[in-house]
């Protein structure tokens, strides 16, 4: 009886060819799947290296690109735009503040960074007489100086608007409605009728509100002296626009209609009938 071939121990042979096989195509899905976000270097690295697998010659080695230290990184343009009209707004608050500082005005007008552009904050207690829309010495000479920096920008549009602090009138309830919508007016027609040695402030880009006691500067006390000091206030903006260098209220339907505007008409009639 002839004696049985015992079985070879471990795998068959075509395992090993067939464990290739497969490690083979799973190194391929794998590059097909990464090729979509894959740099160009290293899909040129992973093709030679697949070729060398088979046989073939690797790729040769890619030197990495050294980037220049004076070349910026490309941003789409609304992101230069918003980048440019960030720093630009932030760079002349600080212009502005080192002029008020310079001049000894800084007791008197604080220049602030906001969403609609630059605002110079004037002090309602050394700017007018107490109570009254009536300027002081020291308010114009603070008008002055605000007229010169704002003719400097003359496409922007300017917003003046009005404040005051909390305490009330009852005999009178409309009054801090009044009193700031008065002050708000005062310092408008100055800068229109005298404005300083660069000229007056053209009309049409005029803007003025009353908020009364109804909008108080948010990091101060409303209900303490200091915090009804700060908030007795009238703040002049120099609006930024969408295009960042402004535009003139020229055309109604470039003014922004959340601001109730006071019409150049009205401004007429009032100059002719002071001129009667």
């Amino acid at each position: 009886m002839p004696q049985q071939e015992e079985p070879k121990k471990g795998a068959p042979e075509w395992m090993c060819t067939f464990s290739d096989m497969m490690s083979l195509l799973l190194c391929f899905f794998v590059l097909l799947f990464s090729m979509s976000s894959i740099e160009k270097k290293k899909l040129i690295m992973a093709a030679g290296a697949l070729r060398g697998a088979f046989g073939g010659l690797p790729a040769p080695f890619v030197v990495e690109t050294i980037p220049d230290k004076h070349t910026r990184e490309l941003m789409s343009r609304p992101a230069q735009q918003q980048r440019k009209d960030f720093y630009g707004k932030e760079e002349i608050t600080r212009e502005e503040d080192h002029k008020v500082k310079s001049k000894n005005l800084d007791h008197m007008i604080q220049v602030t960074g906001t969403e609609q552009g630059i605002t110079f904050r004037l002090s309602g207690d050394m700017s007018f007489e107490k109570g009254s829309a009536e300027l002081t010495a020291e308010g114009i000479r603070a008008l002055q100086f605000i007229s010169n920096e704002i003719n400097q920008f003359p496409n922007n549009p300017v917003k003046v608007d009005g404040h005051t602090d909390d305490t009330r009138r009852s005999d009178a309830p409309d009054y801090n409605w009044r009193l700031a919508a008065n002050r708000a007016y005062t310092a408008m027609e100055f800068l229109i009728q005298y404005g300083s040695t660069f000229g007056r402030v053209d009309k049409r880009r005029f803007s003025y509100e009353s908020y009364g006691e109804f909008k108080p500067l948010p990091d101060v006390q409303p209900d303490t002296a200091i915090g009804r000091k700060l908030n007795r206030r009238v703040e002049i903006t120099l609006v930024q626009t969408d295009q960042g260098f402004g535009t003139a209220f020229d055309d109604d339907s470039t003014r922004n209609p959340r601001t109730p505007l006071i019409s150049p008409e009205l401004l007429q009639e009032k100059e002719e009938s002071d001129g009667r």
